[in-house]
């Protein structure tokens, strides 16, 4: 007789894996509670501060007593700010066609959840943001990565996309600035996929959480700024983690077609119920101003510093990231080598050894689909990013 107890997790839920990010910042946080110098390179986390004119209003609307229960899809006010933010950037939503979310990463959810059935498949360009994969597997898609090459800027390839492309086909998921190779889609690239899109009929998540953060003269570019008849088939999806800092306020906005805004407002009235509502009502402010210059200046300045800094490594290969923070170099010419008698196979191991030796947090790039690099962020002060780098050096020196 079998007297052992079935797990009681289900299926869905073991195949599930957690973020690499958040794992390996929580583990760079205890190593700092306890009191270790830790540079940390993993948290995509901006350090610059929220501008106060956000933080009055959130203490404003929190004395008035004004936290409570609102639509799944947000308030009213808050629905018309989203819209004006969006006619700002050259999309026309009507009032039924936006909604506000507890952060992109549940608007990825829900936009999914509200239209893929269980075996359809969701595409995005490699390398990609690791939540991509978990979230299809969650609501019971396939998840597909498509190829993407450095010596190309990792700009997606229409014909491998398309070379991909199976009658279960259902979603693209597109993300420019890119996390984690900072590359910025240019208008063939994104002309090119609308093709595609169109012949075969796919939905498109257009993920824009960096659109703001591009360093030089790319413009930025959404699939609706070169191709507008899309639009019954593309859902834009945005927040003000990035831009404003606000990453723990959990605030996104999605623009779409209402037959999809309408689904995913129902899902989210079930699940999470509405976004915070004293963040929604600060954020009005956020997304009727402007991003502060000095912002992007700041991180600029860091991304040059950072990627100079890592060029000077000998056998080590780092593409120029044009948007978002991150830096994406390629670690090949060290993996299969042995570090201290420990043999380095693959990124994972690279980075557990490099923050338990080094005290330097990074993201393997087995997190993002690409086993050949680490990410590092540049969104910490720059004395950070030298001593971090200046570790970085010596962790590669001593490799065999």
């Amino acid at each position: 007789m079998n007297h052992s107890s079935p797990s009681p997790i289900s299926r869905r839920a073991a195949a599930i894996a957690s973020s690499a990010t958040l794992e390996i910042t929580a583990v760079a946080a205890a190593m700092k509670a306890a009191g270790k110098d830790v540079i940390a390179f993993a948290a995509g986390e901006p350090d610059l501060p929220v501008p106060d004119d956000i933080i009055e209003r959130a203490v404003q609307v929190t004395k008035e007593g004004r936290g409570r229960y609102t639509s799944a899809a947000g308030l009213p006010e808050v629905r018309a700010a989203i819209r004006e933010k969006f006619a700002k950037d050259g999309y026309q939503f009507g009032a039924d066609q936006v909604m506000a979310t507890a952060g992109a990463k549940p608007a990825i959810y829900l936009a999914l959840y509200a239209l893929v059935n269980d075996g359809d498949e969701v595409l995005y360009p490699s390398p990609f943001w690791g939540s991509y994969s978990e979230i299809a597997r969650s609501v019971g898609a396939v998840p597909v990565a498509v190829p993407t090459l450095p010596e190309e800027d990792f700009q997606p390839d229409a014909r491998r996309l398309e070379a991909a492309i199976t009658p279960k086909s259902r979603v693209l998921l597109l993300n420019s600035p890119n996390n984690p190779t900072g590359t910025v889609y240019s208008r063939e690239t994104l002309e090119a996929i609308a093709a595609v899109v169109r012949k075969h009929d796919l939905w498109v998540l257009s993920d824009d959480i960096y659109d703001c953060l591009v360093y030089t003269q790319d413009k930025f570019l959404n699939l609706l700024h070169v191709a507008p008849d899309l639009a019954p088939r593309v859902i834009v999806i945005n927040s003000l983690s990035k831009s404003h800092s606000m990453t723990g306020w959990r605030f996104g906005i999605v623009g779409g077609p209402a037959v999809v805004i309408e689904a995913m407002g129902r899902v989210a009235s079930q699940v999470s119920g509405n976004p915070n509502t004293i963040s929604q009502l600060a954020a009005i402010t956020a997304l009727r101003g402007k991003v502060d210059p000095t912002r992007v200046a700041s991180l600029n300045h860091r991304r040059q510093v950072l990627i100079r800094e890592l060029q000077s490594i000998p056998g080590l290969y780092c593409p120029v990231p044009r948007g978002a923070f991150y830096a994406f170099p390629s670690i090949k010419s060290f993996l299969g080598k042995s570090y201290r008698g420990h043999t380095v196979a693959t990124s994972t191991d690279f980075s557990k050894l490099l923050l338990q030796d080094q005290l330097v947090a990074t993201v393997p790039g087995d997190a993002f689909g690409a086993p050949d690099h680490v990410r590092l962020t540049y969104t910490t002060p720059e004395k950070d990013i030298l001593e971090g780098v200046r570790r970085f050096k010596a962790f590669l020196a001593e490799f065999r």
